[in-house]
């Protein structure tokens, strides 16, 4: 409960930072998937903003006039790994994977499954997007990379993805539709 409301006044207070508006005049509807929306003021419509928590941490992202999502994970928790990359990522994921000694499959799970939801979360179409039908590429001192099923169209082009770690069991990956234009910069603002 004290994540639902620190996550609802957070998103409430930040989108009051970039439009004069007091927290608590911001009104919300949800788009056919679920995905909060603002509705009013309609002057500051073209806000898009994301919220994300996990145990310990809430994050909220925002944008003007572009998709935006964010995912932040605790990845201290248990997850069975493999088990679910072999399920729900994509074949090449999953056996990058496989691929790692087993002490960093892990972490780079997290990596996967962080970039892969904000993703989602930035198309606004939460998991009826199939998460085996699009592919990260992780290398050492590379941004993530995106590739796309064909059954799945989007322009790999258009995505720029930004990984962060806030804190020793914090993950976090931030999706940002760009428009054929140099990467954007990210501002990071802890409360």
């Amino acid at each position: 409960q004290q994540i639902y409301l620190a996550a609802h006044a957070l998103v409430r207070t930040v989108l009051s930072r970039y439009g004069a508006v007091d927290p608590a005049s911001w009104r919300f509807t949800a788009n056919a998937y679920g995905r909060p929306e603002i509705l009013s003021p309609v002057e500051h419509g073209l806000l898009r903003f994301n919220l994300s928590n996990t145990s310990g941490m809430v994050a909220c992202a925002v944008a003007r006039d572009r998709e935006i999502g964010i995912d932040v994970e605790n990845i201290h928790r248990r997850a069975a790994t493999v088990r679910i990359a072999d399920r729900y990522f994509s074949r090449s994921e999953a056996a990058a994977l496989r691929a790692l000694p087993e002490p960093m499959q892990h972490a780079r799970f997290f990596e996967y499954w962080t970039l892969k939801e904000s993703y989602i979360k930035a198309r606004g179409m939460g998991m009826s997007l199939p998460l085996a039908q699009f592919s990260f590429a992780l290398g050492p001192g590379s941004a993530a990379r995106i590739s796309f099923d064909p059954r799945l169209p989007d322009d790999p082009g258009s995505w720029q993805f930004v990984q962060l770690r806030p804190s020793a069991q914090h993950m976090v990956a931030v999706a940002l539709r760009r428009r054929h234009e140099p990467d954007l910069e990210l501002l990071v603002r802890p409360t």
